[in-house]
């Protein structure tokens, strides 16, 4: 007997419409690429089985003109649709050096039945209406039914059916979603703007707490200071439903701060309340203007967990010069006369509470800014100084993320790569994904060639600092690594619309245009070089070979001169700290053995590359040079050999992204 049509995979609060090629969750329709959906489609039609990477390229796009790398973007876009976490996922797994599988949730089974006739066009799915949230499999799906079709930007000649309408009995409700955005500073003299950011930071912080509720961080949210726009328009930009704005006025001791809450939608006010308190009551008042906010969204926070678990100060005049260190940080003035200013400001909040943590790395970070500065041999006493403060957080909190922090990295230094990258994954896993809590698990997991977790992680902190340039920037040097231009070019592009310095991101997308992989032809490399050497792009960019290679962009022969001459004569390429820039160009003009040799002058002038102790950041120089071949490289193998990668990929077994073992004494990448 036939099979009953395909219809329908409904579980929690997603539902996957086959034969209408559409995915649903919670209650709305999510805009899919068709390729996109044909491999959802692929992989959900046959849970718990293994597909190698080969057969879904076959049978999605029939495996022409098609690089790995497009299927990682794929996978990347699913994982986001899908609400899932790539570093713990439910659904949608790696199956690492093989492929990809789509599981059920857990203790969920697959029941076959027949798609239910119905009248009633702009009905729901009959699995979506059940009483209670279950797993209901219809039937399988024929793939030549779902693949049809080549082009990505195919518009749907299909009038649209009826959205799915669960009930709340039958699909959990989403998050809502909301943006902090930055007080308004109503003070009298105008000076209280270090206050009215903390207060709006530390409401954020609170709130971010809670699992039940989606929070875009500060960077993003503040990104809105002073523009004035239409609450309609930052909804969209920031994709929230709510919007949390308020005001501070501060007279002396006495604070007064208005705060509501805003529906992004259409701008109306759902919640508004004006606390008036003395400056010490200060913390408490943030508490509750989190508890109300979290009340009006109808979200438990348990904010007196929060509290203990931060390691702050309710010192008052400790947190006002906390709030001026953190006002300085964010504000990016990293010169030398604010890395004294800070300093200060630390050593003052440390002699006020000895301990708060925060307060003692927010010194340790001080001293370590202003010895950068300073040099040799006050530096080795600043650095030692802020050893010990760090040891000093380990002793009185050892269980904080700043304690495990830097255990990790300690570790780290030890060559202890696996372990450190477990603890480092430890502070990743204890709260929300923020780049204070990621970036160091980050940069250990890019160090040991681990690229396309990497991006994973990162686009998942993105999603949460979509305005952040600093995140768009690494991850365009990310997808680069891992070998998807066409996602790099389109992070650029997005990227460009964003605040701060394009330096990088324009540095980036030059050794991509110098390597054939984006669009455009001489002119815009000629212009990218142009924009890398003005004046305030630094000096590395005004180094003779530099500012000679602008003259010979045409001439491949002439640029690779110009980068053996740099290897021969150091002050020419501009020190060695430069020589990422040579393997850069070599690379990207596919001179793999001149792309090595370049690579390894940078590695060896990095402290502990022989050791195998080099700090995670100064690993990415093996990673940033994708388009030459050298991962196969003899001399690529001896780098990793040399730097502690392969020892750690022996030790794990979790071999880097394109490399795995032959043997046991060899190995290769590709």
């Amino acid at each position: 007997m036939s099979q009953p049509a395909p219809d329908h995979l409904v579980f929690d609060d997603l539902v996957i419409d086959f034969a209408g090629r559409r995915l649903w969750r919670g209650g709305g329709e999510l805009a899919l690429e068709p390729k996109a959906f044909a491999v959802l489609a692929l992989l959900a039609a046959s849970p718990s089985r293994v597909f190698t990477r080969d057969q879904i390229l076959d049978a999605v796009w029939g495996h022409r003109h098609v690089t790995p790398g497009v299927l990682n973007r794929i996978m990347s876009l699913l994982r986001q649709a899908l609400g899932e976490d790539a570093l713990h996922p439910r659904l949608l797994h790696t199956v690492y050096g093989i492929g990809y599988r789509f599981d059920l949730p857990a203790g969920e089974a697959p029941s076959a039945a027949p798609r239910e006739p119905s009248t009633d066009a702009a009905a729901p799915p009959a699995a979506a209406r059940a009483p209670r949230p279950r797993i209901r499999w219809l039937a399988a799906i024929a793939a030549t039914a779902l693949l049809a079709g080549t082009s990505r930007w195919l518009p749907r000649t299909d009038p649209p059916a009826a959205p799915p309408v669960p009930t709340a009995a039958s699909t959990p409700t989403p998050r809502p979603s909301l943006a902090v955005l930055p007080f308004a500073d109503l003070s009298r003299a105008r000076d209280q703007a270090y206050l009215a950011d903390g207060l709006a930071e530390e409401i954020l912080d609170q709130l971010a707490q809670s699992q039940a509720l989606r929070v875009v961080g500060r960077s993003s949210s503040f990104s809105f200071r002073g523009r004035n726009e239409d609450p309609r328009a930052i909804g969209r930009e920031l994709g929230v439903a709510y919007l949390l704005e308020g005001s501070v006025r501060r007279e002396d001791q006495a604070l007064r701060v208005t705060a509501q809450l805003v529906h992004a939608a259409d701008g109306a006010q759902l919640w508004s309340r004006t606390y008036a308190r003395e400056l010490r009551d200060v913390f408490a008042m943030q508490q509750e203007i989190a508890r109300d906010v979290a009340q009006a969204l109808s979200v438990k926070l348990d904010v007196a967990a929060f509290n203990r678990g931060q390691g702050g100060t309710t010192h008052v005049e400790a947190y006002e010069r906390y709030l001026r260190w953190r006002g300085i940080v964010m504000e990016e003035r990293f010169d030398f006369a604010h890395d004294q200013e800070r300093l200060q400001l630390a050593r003052e909040m440390v002699a006020l509470d000895p301990q708060c943590t925060l307060c003692l790395e927010a010194l340790a970070a001080s001293l370590d800014a202003v010895a950068h500065e300073i040099g040799a041999p006050q530096a080795a006493q600043l650095h030692g100084e802020a050893r010990q403060l760090r040891a000093r957080i380990a002793a009185i909190a050892p269980d904080s993320a700043l304690a495990r922090q830097e255990r990790a990295n300690a570790l780290w230094r030890q060559g202890r790569h696996a372990e450190a990258i477990a603890v480092a994954r430890q502070v990743a896993d204890s709260g929300p994904l923020l780049k204070e809590r990621v970036w160091d698990y980050t940069f250990m997991l890019y160090a040991m060639g681990h690229l396309d977790e990497t991006v994973a992680l990162v686009e998942q902190v993105r999603a949460a600092e979509p305005r952040a340039l600093f995140l768009s920037r690494d991850l365009q040097y990310d997808y680069t690594a891992a070998r998807r231009p066409a996602d790099a070019e389109l992070e650029y592009q997005r990227g460009r619309r964003l605040q701060g310095s394009q330096r990088e991101p324009d540095y980036v997308a030059f050794i991509g245009q110098l390597a054939g992989k984006r669009p455009g032809g001489p002119g815009h490399l000629a212009e990218l070089h142009r924009r890398l050497l003005q004046p305030d792009r630094g000096t590395l960019f005004g180094a003779p070979f530099f500012r000679d290679l602008g003259a010979v962009l045409h001439d491949r022969a002439a640029m690779l001169a110009l980068v053996r001459r740099a290897l021969a004569d150091e002050a020419y390429g501009g020190g060695a700290g430069a020589a990422y820039v040579w393997t850069n160009v070599a690379d990207a003009l596919g001179d793999a053995d001149l792309a090595v040799a370049a690579m390894r002058r940078d590695l060896e002038a990095q402290p502990g590359f022989a050791t195998g102790t080099m700090a995670p950041q100064s690993y990415v120089a093996l990673w940033n040079a994708p388009y030459s071949g050298v991962r196969a490289h003899p001399g690529f193998k001896r780098l990793l050999v040399q730097a502690g990668v392969v020892g750690y990929w022996r030790q794990t077994g979790r071999w880097g992204d394109g490399c795995r073992a032959t043997g046991a004494d060899d190995f290769q990448c590709r």
